[in-house]
Parts: structure tokens; C-alpha cells; sequence
């Protein structure tokens, strides 16, 4: 039969679509940038050029230890998740191979406006390399997922007890700690819950339904009921592991209090211990609403500097801060950009 003027041929409306979908999402992408890029000049200009200069000058040689507390971070958070991981993957993988994984996703998630997610699947495709499965690597990264969203959010409440002390409220700091506190128990408990109920074979179940023809999802029915079986094992028999996990997260928060105040040590503007605790800890939620930009470029650093202008700090001083911050997370995802690229050929061994 012959073929309608200007009816496209089958292939071309297979794909033109996707194709269509992915450029309108690389000019969203570009956009948010620009839009960022321009955020974060502005508050340069409106801060002062000179002064910041001025403050960046004063680190000099010193200019490296900028880095180290967020090494010892990476570490922690290595360790975070490595308590996730199965006995026997955990063995398999180097802690340094671990740390160095860890840091290409969360490159990935620091370029890409994909809600901290997008380079989930990079660490757990990256762990082939050490024959991990994909069940137990995918496991482990909800897992040490939800303890980092777990200990961020006792962070926050560190954060909240120490904004109420320095403002004099220790009544109400008490009974408003004590609520988070509860909040937090129950978030932790569902999320436990929820993890506990086979979540990956629901979603499957789901997604089934809606293309029940799809022979990706019918492929990846084993993979979700192997996810499932991990997580109910690990939180059965491994739950210990969990609070481990949690642990090392937390003490990698808190690791970031030194990094602002050895970054307002070496510029020249010193800020007391509580202060440093308040900035760190209550820029969290600052940066989880920043993601519809990849990397929160200018909204992080907008934010940033109206919390620490609230505890008096001067615009100059804060923004220096949140720039050399943004320096040191550039430096440090372009490290793991690099050793994505260096493993993407599935090379045995680093």
C-alpha cells in the first residue's frame, strides 16, 4: 500500500522522539546552567571582587589543605558504604577503589540535574569490575543511601540545637530537637519498613502493567526479586551494619564543620566552633531544594551566604567561603570524572 504524503516511515517515529526528549532536555540542562553561572556572578559582583581577591590571596601556599578534610570525608563515606555491601563484596573491592567509585557517582550527580540519583548506576556498573553483582551493588547503594539521608538528618537537628543555643531559646530549642528527633525515628522506621516489603518487585509489578510487552522488563524481573532477597537479608540478619553505616556518614557531616572552619582560619576571618556547626548543618537543606540546577551552581552559593549573613558573618567573608567550596567540589568531581573515564573500559585492577 502505498505511503501518504509526509506520513514518516516507521523508524523515523521510533526514534524521533527519544531524540526529541533528549535534546529538550540538554537545552533544560544548558538553560539551568546559564541561569547558574549568572546567579553565581552576580553574587561575586555584589559581594565585591576586590575583597574576595583580597580574602583568596590570603591562603597562599596554604591554599592544598583546603582539600583534606573532604579526603577524610570521601573515606568516611566510603566506609558508610561499605558496611552496606555484602561480606563478600566488601572483600572483593578495595577501600581505595571503593572511595574512588564513589567519588565518579557523585560526580555524576553533581553535573547532572537528576536529583542526586543519576550516578547511582554508574557506581553499581563500575563495581562489575570487581565481579560484585549487580543485585548486591544495587542493594547496597539504597541501603547507604538511606543511612546518609538518615545521618544527614540528625545533622540537621545538630544544626537546629546549635542555632537555638546561640540565639538564647534553649527551652524552645529542647522541645523542637525533641520533635525532630521523633520525626527522624519514624522517617528511619518507614524507610526500613518500606525496604523490608520487596519495594523493587512492587515497582516492577507496576511498571509491567503499564508496558506489559516490554522485553527490558521482563529481562529484569530475576534482577528485581535478587535486590529485594538482598535487602531483607541485610536488614534481617545485617542490621547492625545498617547503624554502622549511619555512623560513618554521620561522622563525615561532621567532618564538614572542619572544613569551615579551617577555610575561615586560613582567609583570616575565624568563626567560633557553633557557628561553623550552624553554617554546615543547616546549608543541607540549602542544597537538597538547589538540585533543579546540575550541581546547585549559584542557588548553593546564594543560600549559603544568606545563612551565614543571619549569624552576622560579613557578605565578603561568606562568599569567599562558598566559592572556595564550590572550588574544591569542582576539583574533586573532575578527579572522578577522570577515573570514570579511565574505568570505562573495564580494565581488572586501577
Amino acid at each position: 500500500m502505498q505511503r501518504l504524503a509526509g506520513e514518516r516511515p516507521p523508524e523515523a517515529t521510533a526514534t524521533g522522539a527519544p531524540v526529541a526528549s533528549r535534546r529538550s532536555s540538554r537545552v533544560r540542562t544548558a538553560l539551568a546552567v546559564v541561569v547558574g553561572l549568572g546567579l553565581l556572578g552576580f553574587l561575586i559582583y555584589h559581594a565585591d571582587v576586590d575583597a574576595i581577591h583580597e580574602h583568596m590571596g590570603e591562603l597562599g601556599w596554604a591554599a592544598p589543605l583546603v582539600l583534606l578534610p573532604w579526603i577524610v570525608i570521601a573515606c568516611f563515606d566510603a566506609l558508610g558504604w561499605r558496611c552496606a555491601l555484602s561480606p563478600e563484596a566488601a572483600r572483593r573491592v578495595p577501600f581505595h577503589s571503593l572511595v574512588l567509585v564513589r567519588m565518579a557517582g557523585e560526580a555524576i550527580n553533581s553535573v547532572t540535574p537528576t536529583a542526586a540519583v543519576g550516578g547511582e548506576p554508574v557506581k553499581a556498573h563500575l563495581l562489575r569490575s570487581w565481579d560484585v553483582p549487580t543485585s548486591d551493588s544495587l542493594a547496597s547503594i539504597v541501603i547507604a543511601k538511606t543511612a546518609l539521608t538518615v545521618s544527614q538528618s540528625l545533622f540537621v537537628v545538630v544544626g537546629v540545637a546549635a542555632l537555638c543555643e546561640r540565639w538564647e531559646r534553649r527551652g524552645f530549642g529542647i522541645a523542637l530537637v525533641a520533635l525532630l528527633l521523633i520525626a527522624t525515628a519514624g522517617f528511619t522506621m518507614a524507610l526500613v519498613r518500606l525496604q523490608r516489603r520487596a519495594p523493587v518487585t512492587t515497582v516492577w509489578g507496576w511498571l509491567r502493567r503499564l508496558a506489559p510487552r516490554s522485553r527490558l522488563l521482563a529481562r529484569f524481573e530475576p534482577s528485581a526479586r535478587e535486590i529485594d532477597a538482598r535487602l531483607a537479608d541485610f536488614y534481617g540478619f545485617e542490621s547492625n551494619a545498617f547503624w554502622r553505616a549511619t555512623g560513618w556518614h554521620l561522622a563525615g557531616w561532621l567532618m564538614g564543620v572542619t572544613e569551615v572552619s579551617l577555610i575561615m582560619y586560613l582567609i583570616g576571618a575565624p568563626v567560633p566552633l557553633v557557628d561553623a556547626i550552624i553554617i554546615e548543618a543547616l546549608s543541607q537543606p540549602i542544597r537538597a531544594a538547589a538540585v533543579v540546577i546540575p550541581g546547585g551552581l549559584g542557588t548553593q552559593e546564594w543560600g549559603g551566604v544568606a545563612l551565614c549573613r543571619l549569624l552576622g558573618m560579613a557578605e565578603d567573608e561568606a562568599a569567599t567561603l562558598w566559592l572556595l567550596k564550590r572550588g574544591r567540589e569542582l576539583l574533586l568531581d573532575g578527579a572522578g570524572l577522570v577515573y570514570l573515564m579511565r574505568r570505562s573500559g573495564f580494565r581488572s585492577g586501577d
